[in-house]
């Protein structure tokens, strides 16, 4: 990557995970916390997201943009993410050609997870 590519992926994780360029030093618990969190997030690619549904994700877009929610949709030519409470727990469409970077911060439950969940109630 290069030094801007770099730059420009520091600043997404920044805004995803909401640290502030003027931040003062965090309570040492508070570090702890957020290692995990960054450790678990990851760059996918678009197509990796159709096994997706249902993951926390957040979308850099070409408008200089990034939007967090958990992905309820995927198709070829769009996205659409329920972004949180904080933004209006709204449905949210982003175009696949104005899609920049998608990082995943939490799995998709696996299917076989959803269904023994569903089994032991029937």
């Amino acid at each position: 990557m290069t030094s801007n590519a770099n730059i420009q992926w520091a600043l997404a994780l920044a805004v995803i995970f909401g640290v502030a360029t003027t931040a003062c030093a965090a309570a040492p618990a508070e570090k702890k916390e957020a290692k995990p969190a960054t450790s678990s997030a990851r760059p996918v690619n678009y197509d990796e997201l159709e096994q997706q549904v249902g993951a926390e994700i957040a979308v850099e877009t070409t408008f200089n943009t990034v939007r967090r929610g958990t992905l309820i949709k995927y198709t070829n030519p769009t996205l659409t993410l329920k972004l949180g409470p904080q933004m209006g727990s709204i449905d949210f469409s982003v175009p696949r050609d104005t899609v920049r970077s998608i990082t995943l911060i939490t799995p998709a439950p696996q299917p076989a997870e959803q269904e023994s969940s569903s089994a032991k109630k029937n």
